[in-house]
């Protein structure tokens, strides 16, 4: 039991409902200060081998994906956008030509890289074509990893956790393939700090979130559950906003396109010609243990379905905040079929939000165990799952969700019993 967690109640001789800690009370957990430090800089240290290897490699090898290479349709989509031409950014064959142009290396790789983004998320990125490439690569991933990092920050602002927020592997995971995992993650993250005192600047950010809408999709009923009126209104109109000064700018044309590149991405997940192993969902699962089409839809249906549920579990009824943003990040990473491993930054949220509750409430047993797996797990489709191949990762993030709702539930027990002795 943490020993302030009943400071308020008066003594008495029968027992008080507590939350279990991580071991005996004499005997210190084996997370200490000093292993907090240590693990994230040896982290660091085999990221930045591994940087290196893989630069030697690409100099010196063929047909090797240089880094970073996932910010080149996003770079190219804004040039093409900037150029009057938007519509042709959802064009392969069109906005390939821009990423040779910018990447000629990218021509000696087999793959393309399509821009699968809304209208509205064109909008946010259109500045980045006032760079060049490389300019833009580091302002963008540098951006959104000071963001993240300063997310991580406000909502666990205790010095010891600033080395495992700087080199959170999905944060370096992120900046290595040149992803937006970092950027989502810090909206999502920004919103629920901002969400109690600042509901309108939290709903902006929400809405700024439907940049990548399979991911946001249980924030709405999270709000509506809540009656989160406020905040509800300003992700709407948010969304709203950006997505109708888009069409103004770009062309209505642009909306059917990116319907028209969703019907493409949903049947290279159904054909397995996505990298599934890279797909951290219940349909890539199903899919790769060579279920149909139709009962992999259908587990991810249940499993997105469960998340909902639990949305409402938490965000229905008085509960710690804390526990109600982890919950709210980790269900909406069990929605969507269409996710990948760069999007599992979001776990540094999830466990920032966890560790913030934990530190005030009390730790569970297993917890820090099972958080160290969460901050590691990132890495798990490029260097676990790919060689099985058996998608581990949804049941991690179900593993989590469930020990969030027990967490709530042992809260909600102890709370009218508590407030009993406090009324004494």
């Amino acid at each position: 039991m943490n020993p302030h967690a009943f400071r308020h109640a008066p003594s008495k001789s029968r027992p008080l409902p507590a939350l279990q800690v991580a071991g005996p009370r004499r005997r210190p957990h084996w997370l200490n200060a000093n292993r907090l430090r240590l693990y994230p800089l040896v982290v660091f240290a085999c990221f930045a081998l591994f940087v290196a290897i893989y630069l030697f490699r690409l100099n010196t090898q063929s047909g090797i994906s240089p880094l970073m290479v996932d910010f080149l349709p996003f770079w190219s989509a804004a040039v093409m956008a900037l150029q009057g031409h938007a519509v042709d950014a959802y064009n392969v064959h069109a906005l390939s030509l821009i990423e040779i142009g910018a990447m000629p290396h990218f021509a000696t790789v087999d793959g393309i890289l399509p821009w699968l983004y809304p209208p509205n998320a064109l909008l946010m990125i259109v500045p980045l074509a006032l760079l060049p490439y490389k300019l833009a690569a580091v302002v963008w991933l540098g951006g959104a990893y000071l963001l993240f990092v300063k997310t991580i920050r406000a909502i666990l602002p205790d010095r010891q956790a600033l080395l495992p927020a700087l080199f959170f592997p999905g944060a370096l995971f992120v900046i290595t393939v040149g992803q937006n995992g970092l950027l989502t993650a810090a909206l999502a993250g920004c919103g629920l700090v901002w969400l109690r005192r600042r509901p309108v600047a939290a709903g902006i950010c929400f809405g700024l979130l439907c940049m990548k809408p399979q991911l946001v999709v249980l924030f709405p009923l999270a709000l509506l559950c809540s009656r989160s009126w406020r905040a509800l209104a300003a992700m709407v109109l948010t969304a709203g906003a950006t997505l109708g000064f888009a069409l103004l700018a770009f062309g209505t044309g642009t909306l059917g396109a990116f319907l028209h590149n969703t019907g493409i991405a949903t049947y290279s997940i159904e054909s397995a010609h996505a990298t599934l192993a890279r797909m951290p969902t219940l349909f890539a699962l199903a899919t790769l243990l060579h279920a149909p089409a139709l009962l992999a839809y259908a587990a991810q249906g249940a499993c997105a379905l469960l998340a909902a549920a639990a949305v409402c579990y938490a965000w229905g009824r008085e509960s710690s905040h804390a526990l109600r943003a982890a919950t709210l990040v980790c269900a909406s990473l069990l929605v969507s079929p269409y996710l990948y491993d760069y999007d599992l930054a979001w776990y540094g949220v999830l466990i920032a939000w966890y560790c913030r509750h934990a530190l005030a409430e009390g730790w569970r047993r297993g917890e820090r165990e099972w958080l160290v797996v969460l901050w590691m797990a990132p890495l798990a489709g490029m260097l676990i799952v790919a060689m099985g191949p058996f998608q581990f990762m949804p049941l991690i993030s179900l593993i989590t969700l469930a020990m969030l709702v027990g967490r709530i539930a042992v809260e909600r027990r102890a709370a009218p019993v508590l407030q009993a002795y406090v009324d004494e």
